[in-house]
């Protein structure tokens, strides 16, 4: 009847729900975060020997690209985006996409995110700041006084998986970013709301209770085949 693949999907269906919410609530103060949304398609499985197989759920996920709210703190080296554009940071030799948020400068002067990655020039390069005391324009650019010392990148994500990492060779293929400026002395918030994340972990609740239900009911069914085999057997 396909009772034991329903309730397995639904269980599993049910944890992947789970931990999206959970990642939405960990980053609801990180900034620049963006929400993640969890859904359920219908896919066809693969079948052999000429037997039907029931379509089964599955959970994959997309991403909010909403802009969150622009907080101004009024440090220097905060920087946030307003648009849809993308700095690019360097994490030893892979790169990621960020948007901004607490700034710092790093070992020899580099100026890093809150996760101590390199943040990337335009055209390429790590960004040197010889002091915190600087000025960065709508563009990027970044002045020491009224020396323009370097430009911070603004780019556009394409295909490309704004969460996931890139290699230098798609690093190159990036296309700069023209409708977004930068925001300095703010932070952007992630655009998660506690209160959707708590009504999704109640609504995947009942999805899990309905789920060992369903479990339940197919190891009773089991149970009760096996007896009824036994007795006419025996």
């Amino acid at each position: 009847m396909g009772l034991h693949e329903t309730a397995a999907a639904t269980l599993l269906g049910g944890e992947r729900r789970i931990e999206t919410a959970a990642r939405n609530v960990t980053n609801a103060n990180t900034p620049g975060y963006k929400r993640e949304i969890a859904y359920s398609e219908i896919a066809e499985p693969n079948t052999s020997n000429n037997m039907p197989s029931n379509a089964v759920p599955t959970v994959s996920s997309t991403t909010m690209a909403n802009q969150g709210v622009l907080l101004d703190t009024g440090n220097l080296l905060d920087v946030a985006i307003n648009g849809p554009g993308l700095m690019l940071v360097r994490d030893g030799e892979r790169f990621a996409f960020s948007r901004g948020g607490n700034l710092g400068i790093g070992n020899e002067g580099i100026l890093v995110d809150a996760l101590g990655r390199a943040v990337q020039r335009a055209g390429g390069g790590d960004l040197e700041l010889t002091n915190a005391a600087v000025e960065i324009l709508a563009d990027g650019t970044v002045l020491d006084g009224d020396v323009p010392i370097g430009t911070i990148g603004m780019f556009e994500a394409g295909d490309l998986d704004t969460k996931s990492s890139i290699s230098a060779t798609q690093r190159d293929a990036l296309l700069e970013a023209d409708a977004s400026e930068f925001k300095q002395g703010m932070i952007e918030r992630s655009n998660v709301t506690l209160s959707d994340e708590m009504v999704e972990l109640m609504r995947t609740q009942r999805q899990v209770e309905s789920g060992a239900q369903l479990v339940r009911a197919y190891d009773q069914l089991m149970s009760q085949a096996i007896s009824t085999f036994s007795r006419s057997g025996s």
